[in-house]
């Protein structure tokens, strides 16, 4: 691999980025330490405020950018440059802007708009619907009613609530047996709906079909 020239320290720090994402991110590093692609490792630095240099990357983000880049531990450098490159790639991509110096020389970037867009993908992996060790009967209820105009952002709510586990009772009115409202909220932070949709909690729902959907879940909580 050709060596590259040598440049100052990359650091990520984006206000922007809340401590709710920076959590849902770490927890899922964390839980998945070899993933599928450098960018996702280079993205996970940034949105957690890691460090691009040889010396230190975000801990845990090396073995996060994939099999082949983890298992070469005996080449550092070549980890590294994989990384750096990919970041050099997406910065000529308008994912990242300089934004200043640190005090010891080091570049500050931070995420375009359009690179925030970029994360959405990789923020959506680390939704899940957590379950309780006991079921309170109570089941969470999403209703939305999102206009024609916004029907990508329907569909990916869809699709969402769909890879979450939720059943669908109607059209636009899906069920989950556990607390889902950050999740949901989440959601429409990220396709920007939040007047679409609502969340309500009810124990009246005396239906077969969602029992037998959520019966392998619900039979490890009685």
């Amino acid at each position: 691999m050709e060596i590259m020239p040598k440049h100052k320290p990359i650091y990520f720090a984006d206000p922007k980025i809340s401590d709710e994402v920076k959590d849902r991110v770490r927890e899922f590093v964390a839980k998945h330490p070899i993933a599928s692609s450098t960018i996702k490792a280079l993205l996970a630095t940034a949105i957690l405020g890691g460090v691009l240099t040889i010396a230190a990357v975000a801990p845990g983000i090396v073995a996060f950018a994939g099999k082949g880049l983890a298992m070469a531990k005996k080449n550092k450098q070549e980890r590294y440059q994989n990384l750096w490159a990919r970041f050099h790639a997406l910065k000529k991509r308008n994912v990242f802007e300089c934004v200043g110096e640190s005090p010891n020389g080091g570049l500050i970037y931070r995420f375009t708009e359009s690179g925030r867009d970029l994360t959405k993908k990789l923020l959506l992996e680390t939704l899940e619907i957590k379950s309780s060790s006991k079921w309170d009967k109570k089941w969470h209820v999403v209703v939305f009613d999102i206009p024609e105009k916004y029907k990508k952002a329907r569909y990916a709510l869809w699709s969402q609530l769909k890879n979450l586990g939720f059943y669908q009772l109607q059209r636009s009115v899906w069920v989950h047996p556990f607390p889902c409202e950050h999740e949901i909220k989440f959601l429409c932070d990220i396709f920007n709906i939040h007047p679409f949709v609502e969340v309500f909690t009810t124990e009246d729902l005396n239906n077969g079909k969602i029992l037998y959907h959520f019966k392998s879940i619900l039979r490890k909580t009685v």
